[in-house]
């Protein structure tokens, strides 16, 4: 009788005690509006989308000798194949970050040295995938100029930080319209 209390009392305490850990759940999918800024001296290139509701970022960075962020001609630009960025831990960052404050994506993103007032309190960084860039032909009726919209669309990244990993097959960072003089 005594064994089978305690092992029955065994079983209680290790139930009690085991646990699957804390669920976190962090959603990527943001709504802002996608932004850039290039130093094309060393080329290198940023597209980001802030939610400011909640403090949050998602960015592309990467390095490109051929890519133009602010294209002059239709010869600048591929409509046909997407221009694709590997991603990696390093030099081509797929980002997700919370703040303890609101940022200015400019400031934040396109400075050299970020705003020293803000914090990141939560950093998830790719450690594979790809970035596709692009372009669809959305207005030719002016006599000026041609509409482009410019998408950027992750594929097959996984973003990784403080014991977190989060997998997405396909998630659009956003899309912007760019202006090519005729």
């Amino acid at each position: 009788m005594i064994n089978k209390l305690s092992v029955l009392l065994l079983l209680v305490l290790f139930s009690i005690s085991c646990s699957e850990g804390d669920i976190i759940d962090i959603s990527v999918d943001l709504n802002g509006d996608l932004q850039h800024c290039s130093n094309e001296n060393d080329n290198t290139f940023v597209f980001f989308t802030i939610e400011s509701e909640t403090n949050r970022s998602l960015s592309v960075n990467f390095s490109s000798s051929s890519f133009i962020i602010t294209p002059t001609t239709v010869a600048d630009i591929s409509i046909t194949e997407p221009t694709i960025i590997t991603l990696n831990t390093t030099s081509n960052q797929f980002l997700y970050r919370e703040f303890d404050t609101m940022i200015n994506g400019s400031e934040y993103f396109c400075s050299s040295i970020p705003p020293s007032n803000v914090n990141v309190t939560q950093e998830l960084v790719s450690s594979n995938g790809t970035a596709e860039i692009t372009y669809v032909l959305t207005d030719d009726t002016s006599p000026t100029e041609t509409i482009y919209a410019r998408t950027v669309t992750l594929k097959g990244v996984t973003l990784e930080g403080n014991g977190i990993a989060i997998r997405r097959e396909i998630l659009e960072l956003g899309s912007d319209n760019i202006s090519i003089p005729k």
